[in-house]
């Protein structure tokens, strides 16, 4: 695994110009970076799957946790300049998506699927706190009044982010590649249309296409790893704000409406952080 560890969707940040065609396109700045971080992450949790199914890493508990995981430790090596003032509020996004989705589960009174292999929203909200506190808790105390992570819990917050700093620095060196030649498989890049009812969907898709972050993503992928066979990443109209990757066709999908999902969620963070926020 070299500089870029699993890729990030780099381009998000235009979804904001993407869509002014209409009123609910008027997003703050809080709500672009919501936005782009959990799409990040969606994308960088599913290249997790990819990884571990192709190269066929060890993994132990649920694979699941260890996407998670993998998708996390992605943010930090995508990001060359961690200390930027936004990085640390772009963790806890991703960490307040999962927050937002407990919380309103429990408002709506869905039952919980305790039977599902990812943990429950509520606990995945908690573990990345978790991970984001342990990452420079001298720094990020501040992380502990906007979460509610509790003590008993921070105090191991250090020692779960250097496992998991460690796990994926053995997975760099063990499964990088470094043969110089060209790579044998790649992954190649798939467009769908996307949905009518997307508001600014094809100037979002306009402007992926010619940002051309995607391929490079791609590209660089396929020149970390020695994938077993070629693979695709596919931009699609889902019916369902969802992502995943296919181990029998070999095809991540992200789907238009999830980066859609994530955008209208973000109009609750208002809501979710009236009461505390993190320093500027």
């Amino acid at each position: 695994m070299k500089r870029l560890a699993l890729a990030p969707l780099l381009l998000l940040p235009m979804l904001a110009q993407a869509q002014q065609a209409g009123p609910a396109a008027e997003l703050s700045v809080d709500e672009v970076r919501f936005t782009v971080a959990n799409s990040e992450f969606t994308l960088m949790h599913e290249m997790g799957h990819l990884l571990i199914s192709e190269l066929q890493l060890p993994v132990l508990g649920r694979e699941e946790d260890a996407a998670d995981q993998l998708g996390f430790m992605g943010l930090f090596l995508l990001q060359q300049e961690q200390h930027r003032d936004d990085f640390y509020a772009k963790l806890m996004d991703v960490a307040d998506y999962w927050r937002l989705e407990w919380q309103n589960a429990e408002r709506n009174g869905t039952e919980l699927p305790v039977w599902d292999s990812h943990a429950l929203d509520a606990q995945r909200f908690y573990n990345i706190a978790c991970l984001a506190y342990g990452s420079d808790p001298d720094r990020l105390d501040w992380v502990l009044e906007v979460s509610g992570l509790p003590v008993e819990r921070a105090l191991y917050c250090p020692e779960e982010y250097a496992q998991a700093a460690h796990a994926v620095q053995w997975f760099r060196d063990h499964f990088g590649r470094s043969d110089k030649r060209p790579a044998r498989h790649r992954i190649r890049v798939i467009y769908d249309t996307p949905p009518g009812h997307l508001p600014g969907g094809t100037e979002l898709l306009e402007k992926i296409r010619t940002s051309g972050e995607l391929e490079a993503v791609a590209a660089k992928a396929s020149e970390a790893f020695d994938l077993p066979r070629d693979l695709s990443l596919r931009m699609s109209t889902c019916g369902a704000p969802d992502a995943w990757f296919n181990r029998i066709s070999g095809e991540l999908t992200l789907c238009y409406e999830r980066i859609a999902y994530f955008r209208d969620l973000a109009a609750e963070l208002p809501r979710l952080r009236r009461v505390s926020a993190p320093p500027h």
